[in-house]
Formats: C-alpha cells, structure tokens, sequence
C-alpha cells in the first residue's frame, strides 16, 4: 500500500486525525454547493416560523423543537431544523470526489486492511447554526445509527476552520469495541439519546483546518460539541468499509465507480 503515514492511533485508541488530506480546492467547492443549500433550507423554514437570520435561527428552532407543538412538524422538517442537508443534494456526484482523493484512499487501505473500498451512500453533509443545541448529536456509537453494515470506518471532515468556539468532535476516549444498547429517540425525534460517558475521557478534536480529517471506528463514543460562534459550521462525514463487507444499503464501489444497489431488499 502506498501510505506511509502511521495509523498507530488509530489502531490502539480507535480514532486518529490526519491534516491536509482534502485539496483546497474541493474544500472551497464543497463549501459554496453546501452554502447556498443553506439559504434555500432557511427560506423553507420561514413557513413554520423560523426566521432567515442565522444569527436568530436557531432561537427560533430549539422555541418550536422543545414545546409539544413540535408534535406537529413532519419528519423531513425536523431533520432540516436539526443541521442535516436533503438526501437529494448529497446524492450529487461532487461528493464523489472526496473517495476519489488518494491520500484519502491510502488512509483507509491502511486503516480497513483492504486494496478494495466502498463508500456507503449517500455521504452526510450537516450545518451546526450558531447556538443551534438541537442540531448537536448526543454522545453515540456510529454502529447504533448504522446497524446495517459491520467494520466500517467513519471519515469526518470539516469545510471551516473548527477551533472551541465553532466546535467539532468531542471523542470520549475509553471505549473502541462492543456495542452499546440504545433505548430511545431524542425529543426532538432525530438523534438517539446519549450514551453514558462515565468513566470514559472527554477529548475535543480542535482545531482542525479545511482538508483535515478524523477517523473513528463504528464503536468510539463521540458526540459534537457545541457551535457558540457567530458562523456556520460545515461538516461532511462519509463511511467507508471494505468491499468484501456486506450491506443492507447502497454503496459506491471505489474501484468500478459506480452505485451498487443491496442484493437484498431492505426489511
């Protein structure tokens, strides 16, 4: 395999951060496509009272998200409100570039012990408004959000600057295998309730630049940290396995390029 770099953490402690993985280029392309979707996701939020000012919005989120009026809101609205851009838009083939980096690759032929990469589909592209605690995910394992595939491993790359103040991941250090049983959705009818984090140690990835990235294992116990800044935060995260797995789910196969659809029809 051609990397090189060490991924010794990665391999003792189940997470590691890499820098200048990403081409700036594809970083300031990714961020203007994920910016203007920004727009038209508050304008669509206008109908059910959220006003278009990201310095407000997310007053306006947590008013409607934490009263029993948000019994009323459709699931796809709580998942705009709570940081998560539209299916539609992820499916674009400009996040396709990302598997294409081959820095990217070599981290992940090392880290999967593989020469054959799939990707699952679609990659997850979020904005953390400032002060938007909703859009926060609650201390989790990525295997309870994807039980659908197995030894997968979770690329998380910021599109801005992250220091304390935007944010990014907190990992709660402590814990790389096992799954821990969930009990139940958030309130906001989004995210799963936290996980307990006793006994394990709280580690904020900041900062981190544009084209850094994290890699975690599906059983890290990680979380967000909060955005008090006055920007938005742009994230992507992508998870990648290797193509002997099986999935439930669609996938791209990094080799032929092209969308696999699951042998089997989903349960």
């Amino acid at each position: 395999m051609a990397h090189h770099a060490s991924i010794s953490q990665f391999q003792e402690k189940g997470y590691q951060l890499f820098h200048n993985v990403i081409s700036p280029e594809l970083i300031i392309v990714l961020h203007r496509v994920l910016a203007a979707e920004v727009d038209k996701i508050l304008m669509l939020l206008r109908r059910v009272g959220v006003e278009p000012d990201i310095a407000t919005a997310a007053r306006d989120i947590m008013a409607l998200l934490q009263t029993p009026s948000a019994n009323g809101l459709d699931h796809d609205t709580r998942v705009l409100m709570t940081g998560h851009f539209p299916r539609g838009l992820r499916l674009s083939k400009i996040f396709w570039e990302i598997p294409r980096t081959q820095a990217l690759q070599d981290i992940l032929k090392a880290a999967l012990g593989t020469d054959r990469l799939c990707m699952h589909m679609p990659p997850m592209a979020r904005f953390i408004l400032p002060n938007n605690s909703e859009a926060g995910v609650p201390a989790h394992q990525d295997a309870s959000y994807n039980d659908h595939m197995s030894n997968f491993v979770t690329v998380w790359m910021p599109l801005v600057e992250i220091d304390e103040q935007c944010g990014g991941v907190t990992i709660y250090e402590g814990r790389k295998d096992g799954v821990i049983p969930i009990t139940k959705l958030a309130q906001n009818g989004v995210w799963i309730e936290g996980v307990s984090v006793d006994g394990l140690t709280p580690v904020n990835c900041a900062p981190m630049a544009p084209g850094d990235i994290l890699i975690f294992n599906p059983y890290v116990v990680h979380g967000s940290m909060p955005n008090i800044s006055k920007k938005i935060r742009f994230s992507i995260d992508c998870r990648f396995f290797s193509g002997d797995a099986e999935t439930s789910k669609h996938k791209l196969d990094m080799t032929a390029w092209s969308v696999v659809a699951p042998k089997t029809s989903e349960q």
